[in-house]
């Protein structure tokens, strides 16, 4: 069987749906124009087209490039196979990514540049009429590596294709093996935001490389030019640990050499953050999950166990604020599978804020209100924070409902389960 390139595909999908007066005529369409060919639709990738939009999310307080790379590489594929498909999909695709392969999570540009980023096995579902089934589609790219996996006997593929017929529509799932973003689009985003600095420019590092050394130590890492800072309040927890570690070690030697690569600075922990300036979230939610990194300074520090520790510094963050976030973005996410659901998204008309949940093709924002946002708070700041807070409040909506965007709040006490919060979004539907 012969295989049509992307312009006679697109002319024969044309053509056929001129004749989309009955399903007997639709077939005939299909087998008058494709008996002897196979469409294959090109989709077409550009990893430089994804420079703007890191740039751009890296420009708000909170993200790091690992996860900037990951979102804007997700929205691309997103785009590129909803464009290359539009005249044939029922629904909007579903793009499945699987952050866990990139290990090197908290990573500064500079590192980036020298391990360069990839990942594997994302997966596009498509969802068409039967009648526009399709077995094989053709991918393409520039300055985004799609490299093949060998399966053996001489097998390699860049991608697969899963088809599933159902009565009405056919599933389609495009899994790419291997992507790799080379270190030619990390250095035109370096470039970018040397000549446009980020306000908030430092990662928390949650996950350094002194975890191996048994204990857990957070840095904060400038994100452009890698330089490695610890936070002041951290400093005699160090000293302890290198001088109880063993004298002729490597631990002990590895430990030193590491914190001779860092200064120390005032105020730049969550701990600290939290207790100067708790509505301050400059480094994001990364936090709920990896909370556990401060269990062995908090330990020294207040000479408590493991147990109380944890407790302590789940207070301190006030960790409750970010599971209620990230459940309901899990809810609406369930309640909304077909359609892009964006956590912290900073669309550019939005500048430097963000969104807690953001569905673009819906035209809703979804934020999680605390209860600072309804009147002063002590714990977070007072009248002066309150109000700040508010004409933050304030100039977001502004914005969305100048660019087309609804935003619907949920109440810090407001119930979040399934139920509630899908009647809360119900008009919603089918949008």
């Amino acid at each position: 069987m012969l295989q049509c390139n992307a312009s006679a595909a697109a002319f024969h999908l044309r053509a056929i749906a001129l004749f989309l007066v009955s399903d007997v005529y639709q077939d005939h369409a299909i087998d008058k124009f494709c008996s002897s060919c196979e469409i294959a639709v090109e989709v077409s990738l550009d990893g430089m087209s994804l420079v703007e939009s890191i740039a751009r999310d890296l420009s708000a307080p909170g993200m790091t490039p690992v996860l900037a790379i990951e979102r804007a590489l997700e929205a691309h594929l997103h785009e590129r196979f909803a464009g290359a498909f539009s005249d044939t999909l029922v629904k909007p695709p579903r793009v499945k990514f699987h952050a866990m392969y990139f290990k090197q999570r908290y990573a500064s540009l500079p590192v980036l540049l020298g391990s360069e980023y990839e990942t594997w096995y994302p997966e596009i579902t498509l969802s068409t009429a039967t009648s526009h089934a399709f077995d094989q589609i053709e991918l393409t790219s520039e300055a985004l590596e799609l490299l093949p996996i060998v399966y053996g006997g001489g097998v390699s593929k860049v991608h697969q294709l899963k088809r599933r017929d159902l009565k009405r529509q056919t599933n389609h799932t495009v899994r790419i093996n291997h992507i790799k973003l080379g270190s030619e689009v990390i250095q035109a985003v370096l470039n970018r935001l040397v000549q446009s600095p980020p306000s908030q420019p430092l990662i928390s590092n949650l996950d350094p490389l002194s975890s191996s050394w048994g204990l857990r130590i957070v840095s904060f890492d400038h994100m452009l030019s890698g330089k490695r800072l610890l936070c002041e309040c951290s400093k005699a927890f160090h000293e302890n640990a290198m001088a109880n570690l063993d004298a002729g070690g490597y631990h002990r030697s590895a430990l030193r050499e590491y914190i001779s690569t860092c200064d120390y600075g005032m105020g730049l922990c969550h701990l600290c953050i939290a207790k100067a300036a708790p509505e301050d979230e400059r480094y994001g939610p990364s936090i709920e999950t990896n909370y556990e990194s401060y269990l062995d300074q908090v330990m020294f520090d207040l000479k408590v166990d493991q147990r109380t520790a944890r407790a302590e510094v789940m207070h301190v963050l006030r960790l409750s604020r970010w599971r209620r976030e990230s459940a309901l973005y899990g809810l609406v996410r369930e309640i909304f599978p077909d359609h892009q659901v964006l956590r912290e998204a900073s669309p550019e008309w939005l500048g430097r804020m963000r969104l807690d949940i953001y569905l673009p093709e819906l035209g809703l924002a979804i934020e999680h209100q605390g209860e600072q946002h309804y009147r002063p708070l002590k714990v977070f700041g007072g009248e002066e924070a309150h109000l700040r807070v508010v004409e933050r409040d304030a100039s977001k909506r502004r914005l969305c409902a100048e660019n087309g965007v609804e935003v619907i709040d949920f109440k810090f006490d407001a119930p979040l389960t399934k139920s509630s919060v899908r009647q809360r979004l119900s008009r919603f539907f089918g949008g």
